[in-house]
C-alpha cells in the first residue's frame, strides 16, 4: 500500500501546474483548465487587497493546492471530512470539483487571515505548545462563520428545515461538525447579524476573544441564538 501511494505522489507531481500572480502560487493537475485557474487567481488577488475587513494584512506569498477529486486531496492532506483546509496561514488546500467554484477557495484563503489576526494577537515571541493548546479550544461556529461569509457562501434560510416552525439551531449546536455541520449553511447569518446590531469593531473582538459572547456582547449564548433568529426571521422568513 505504501508503494502504490509514493508511485502516485510521484506521477502526481508529474503532473502539476504552477500559476504564480503577485501575491499567490497556484499549484494544479494538469486536467484543470488553465483559463479557470486564471479566472480563480484573479478571484484569490481581488479577495487579498479587501482584507482590511479582519484587520490585519494576509501573508505576502500563499500557496494554493488545487485537487480535481476527492480522494487525492485526503490522500495528500489526511484530510477525510473535508473538501478544504490549510497549513498555517501561508498555504491553502482545496477540491475544485464540477461546477467550478471559487468559494471554497476564498473560504480557506480566509482561513489562513484569521488565523494571521489571532497569532498577532498573542504575547510574543510565540510559544507555539500553548498556542496549539489554547487554538485547539476555539469554538467552531465562529472560526468558519467568518470564513462563510467572507466567501458569500449565504443560505436562504427558508431553504432549511432547521429554521421552520419557529425552531432555530443555537450556537452549542453549532459548535460541533458532528451535528449536520449546520455552521456552514447559516454561518452567514450569524456574521451578519453581528455586523448590523453591533460593528465591526465588536466582531473583531470576538474573534480575539475566542468567542466570548458574553464578554463583549453582554448577553448569555442562548439570548444572542434567541436575538440572531429574530433578525433572521425578520429579514429573510416573514
Amino acid at each position: 500500500m505504501l508503494i502504490i501511494i509514493f508511485v502516485w505522489y510521484a506521477e502526481s507531481l508529474q503532473n502539476k501546474e504552477e500559476y504564480k500572480t503577485l501575491h499567490f502560487t497556484l499549484i494544479y493537475p494538469k486536467n484543470i483548465d488553465s483559463i479557470r485557474i486564471n479566472k480563480l487567481s484573479q478571484t484569490l488577488e481581488h479577495n487579498y487587497l479587501r482584507l482590511d475587513s479582519l484587520y490585519t494584512n494576509p501573508e505576502n506569498n500563499i500557496t494554493a493546492n488545487i485537487y480535481s477529486s476527492k480522494w487525492r486531496y485526503v490522500l495528500t492532506t489526511g484530510n477525510i471530512g473535508a473538501t478544504g483546509s490549510i497549513e498555517g496561514t501561508s498555504k491553502l488546500h482545496f477540491v475544485q470539483n464540477e461546477p467550478f467554484n471559487d468559494k471554497i477557495a476564498i473560504h480557506e484563503f480566509m482561513h489562513t487571515v484569521f488565523l494571521k489576526l489571532l497569532l498577532e494577537n498573542e504575547s510574543q515571541p510565540l510559544d507555539t505548545i500553548k498556542f496549539d493548546e489554547k487554538f485547539s479550544t476555539y469554538p467552531v461556529w465562529l472560526w468558519e462563520a467568518v470564513s462563510v461569509f467572507e466567501a458569500g457562501e449565504f443560505y436562504d434560510p427558508n431553504t432549511l428545515a432547521y429554521f421552520q416552525n419557529g425552531k432555530y439551531p443555537e450556537l452549542t449546536e453549532l459548535n460541533t461538525r458532528s451535528k449536520g455541520q449546520k455552521i456552514y449553511t447559516c454561518g452567514y447569518t450569524i456574521i451578519e447579524y453581528i455586523l448590523k446590531e453591533f460593528d465591526r469593531e465588536k466582531l473583531i473582538q470576538l474573534i480575539k476573544s475566542y468567542g466570548d459572547v458574553q464578554g463583549v456582547f453582554n448577553v448569555s449564548e442562548k439570548k444572542f441564538s434567541k436575538n440572531w433568529y429574530g433578525f433572521v426571521n425578520k429579514k429573510y422568513m416573514e
